[in-house]
């Protein structure tokens, strides 16, 4: 799936900028001038990465990374006009995965989303092709999912909704990108068959399914597999 980031800033220009970059570079780009309108983004867009400005109108920054990360794991670079040390240390206090301080270079600011973006999909893969969390394991290339060493009967749809988590442990996946991911159009996605489908792998894979381990559910939000077990 094509990576989303949102960018956030009350510097229009810079929007304007950043984002173009951003895309030319393959990504999609969704924007955001205040705070407010940043926790809406996330809420319904579920970006892959957060590019944050600290100094904003009615709500700073560093609110909005609390807030975030309340809910979710999704990465933070702080952007700020700020130099002082402090700003630095209170954003990464906060949860922020990494800090650049304006004016800074496109090239740098790349540099640094690639590398977070690389270590996020790592998290979820280990050498050819497949992915383990804990006793799961579920070979990619070969379409064949384990537990404690013993086969899986999964259907299409469960293995490909367990891939795409474990790509990404600790990342909160809404049902909307689930949806997409595994089937591939729109026509899905108002459909609540995803829980369904949920359920269903939980009774699978959980050793207790009505107090699930590995698949764990984020109220009003959506789904996601744990860091580690």
């Amino acid at each position: 799936m094509e990576e989303t980031i949102l960018l956030v800033d009350d510097d229009a220009a810079l929007l304007e900028v950043v984002s173009i970059m951003l895309s030319q570079e393959g990504y999609r780009v969704v924007t955001a001038e205040d705070g407010a309108g940043a926790l809406e983004a996330v809420e319904r867009e579920r970006p892959d990465l957060v590019i944050l400005d600290i100094m904003m109108p009615r709500m700073s920054g560093f609110e909005v990374c609390r807030r975030i990360r309340a809910e979710s794991d999704i990465p933070i670079v702080m952007l700020t006009a700020k130099s002082q040390s402090v700003d630095k240390v209170v954003g990464l206090e906060l949860g922020a995965d990494d800090y650049i301080t304006k004016p800074f270079d496109t090239k740098e600011l790349l540099a640094r989303i690639r590398a977070i973006l690389r270590r996020l999909n790592r998290q979820g893969e280990v050498r050819g092709g497949t992915l383990t969390l804990g006793p799961l394991s579920v070979d990619v290339p070969g379409y064949t999912a384990t537990k404690n060493g013993e086969p899986l009967d999964l259907t299409p749809t469960e293995f490909k909704i367990l891939s795409l988590l474990l790509r990404r442990p600790g990342q909160v996946f809404s049902r909307e990108q689930i949806s997409e991911a595994v089937s591939g159009h729109a026509q899905y996605l108002a459909s609540r068959s995803i829980d369904v489908h949920i359920l269903r792998l939980r009774g699978k894979v959980e050793d207790d399914p009505s107090n699930p381990v590995f698949i764990q559910t984020v109220p009003g939000v959506g789904y996601r597999a744990a860091r580690s077990v």
